[in-house]
């Protein structure tokens, strides 16, 4: 056998070895560390200063934007440019907490896609804020943070076919009209719009609707003033049928049901939106007629009051020339206006109405109607119709109000269109009443043998309209409250819709 012979290291020299060994590995790990650590401070320095960064980025961005926002909304109130500056920087270094930032607001906004553009405004918002870490390795204490961003109106629903513009409309009753039959309506109001009857309504364009009663919205929660069963929308059907549809639907309240509003074409999406914001008055600076603002189609001359009770078919027709009426009735016989329009000024003695129209054969093609409550009204002037306030005229007691239009538009060969005078302000009107008159407003066109045609602008600021009929109408309607009542469907279809609701939206 053999032998092989291992020298041994004695325990000491062992520990020795181990002990040199560990010293020099400590010592590399600590210059190690020496090196590192500035590198490892900077690395969470920049992590700690580049959230603080995006902090703050996301905070003068979110100022920036509801400055905007609040300048827009300002512009929109009708509030100048200046007021809306001032708005902007107020919301941004008060409510939102960024006193020492520098704001600048651009009125039109002056870069980018919105240049130039009115009711838009454009705010930019910078801030300096102190480095925590990354000024130890660089020098620079502190860094700017900047933003911007761009608010406006733009439009939010379809061009509109009905605008109602009453908050909280007077309770109303309308007595029994000779000559006209009407369904039975409810005494009051149980809507700033409502739907009756035995067809569905369908409106080529917005229902945008100020009234503020309560009721649910588009997904049946409550919306709107709570009011003993009132709300700002209505559709009491005596038929499953009857049901509104629009291309949209707004408004400032709430609705009765929401499954009895629809979409105009079968489909899309519902075109209910509740407790949005009131729209103004799309014809708040129509002037009132005279021979100022319409020189070609007013015509001063003063012709009384007037009732016909002609022949009918086989009697030669009367001709009625522009003017300052009293009153006009249409009874029976043949009738035609000329263009242009007419001023009714007071009231038939016997019936209390200063437009009444229940017979005959009528044509009314190329005029309007301007319905006033002031017997001393001036078509040179204006006087006293001119100084009328915006504000809410008080409403009538209910049960004494008489309408201050009755039109039978069913009439066989009857035809009713607007003043056509591109160069007027009252182009495509066909009745005018004065703002704060707040006199109901009958049109019924209810028989399957009707031919006759109407169409044309009704605005009634403060009054209220019921129009009971059926078929197609090319109108449009601004009233202070309204009652469609369905003889059976109908249709509003105007060929120029009015402006759209607009709303503020951050565009950039």
């Amino acid at each position: 056998m053999g032998f092989t012979m291992q020298k041994q290291i004695p325990p000491s020299s062992v520990k020795r070895l181990h002990d040199g060994r560990f010293r020099e590995r400590r010592g590399k790990v600590l210059i190690f560390l020496a090196v590192l650590l500035p590198m490892l401070l900077g690395v969470l320095g920049l992590v700690i200063d580049s959230s603080r960064l995006m902090t703050d980025a996301n905070v003068v961005q979110h100022a920036a934007d509801a400055g905007a926002t609040a300048a827009a909304a300002a512009l929109a109130r009708g509030e100048n440019a200046n007021t809306a500056e001032s708005i902007a920087i107020e919301c941004v270094r008060s409510h939102d907490g960024l006193a020492g930032a520098g704001v600048l607001v651009e009125i039109p906004p002056a870069q980018g896609p919105y240049a130039g553009r009115s009711g838009f405004a454009e705010v930019h918002v910078t801030l300096d804020a102190p480095s925590l870490f990354i000024q130890v390795l660089n020098g620079i204490q502190r860094r700017s943070v900047s933003a911007r961003a761009v608010a406006g109106r733009e439009a939010a629903t379809a061009g509109a076919a009905v605008v109602v513009l009453d908050p909280n409309p007077p309770g109303i009753s309308l007595p029994a009209i000779t000559g006209l039959t009407l369904p039975a309506l409810p005494s009051t109001h149980l809507g700033g719009l409502e739907v009756l009857g035995l067809g569905k309504l369908e409106v080529d364009g917005a229902v945008l609707v100020n009234t503020e009663w309560g009721g649910v919205d588009e997904n049946g929660d409550p919306a709107g003033k709570a009011m003993l069963l009132r709300a700002a929308v209505t559709a009491t059907p005596l038929l499953p049928l009857t049901k509104l549809k629009a291309r949209d639907i707004r408004v400032v309240g709430g609705v009765d049901n929401k499954r009895n509003y629809g979409p105009f074409v079968s489909g899309e999406d519902s075109p209910l939106r509740a407790n949005a914001l009131p729209v103004p008055d799309p014809l708040a600076s129509l002037p009132v007629p005279t021979t100022v603002s319409d020189p070609v189609n007013v015509n001063p001359t003063n012709r009384g009051g007037v009732i016909i009770a002609g022949l009918p078919l086989i009697g030669l027709p009367t001709v009625l020339q522009p003017g300052v009426y009293d009153y006009i009735q249409i009874v029976s016989g043949r009738v035609t206006f000329q263009k242009g329009i007419y001023i009714i000024r007071g009231k038939n003695p016997l019936t209390n109405i200063p437009l009444q129209i229940i017979g005959g054969e009528v044509k009314a093609e190329g005029v309007m109607f301007y319905i006033t409550n002031s017997s001393t009204y001036s078509a040179s002037s204006g006087l006293p119709d001119n100084g009328d306030s915006d504000e809410t005229p008080p409403g009538p007691a209910v049960g004494t109000i008489l309408p201050s239009v009755v039109i039978n538009a069913g009439l066989l060969g009857s035809k009713y269109t607007p003043l056509n005078s591109p160069g007027s302000p009252f182009h495509n009107m066909l009745i005018y009443q004065r703002r704060n008159d707040r006199r109901i407003l009958v049109i019924a066109r209810d028989t399957l043998l009707s031919n006759g045609e109407f169409g044309g602008t009704i605005y009634a600021k403060w009054g209220h309209l019921v129009m009971a009929g059926m078929g197609s109408f090319e109108s449009r309607f601004v009233v202070g409250s309204m009652r469609f009542v369905n003889v059976l469907d109908c249709q509003i279809k105007p060929t120029t819709p009015l402006p759209p609701a607009y709303d503020v939206f951050l565009v950039q």
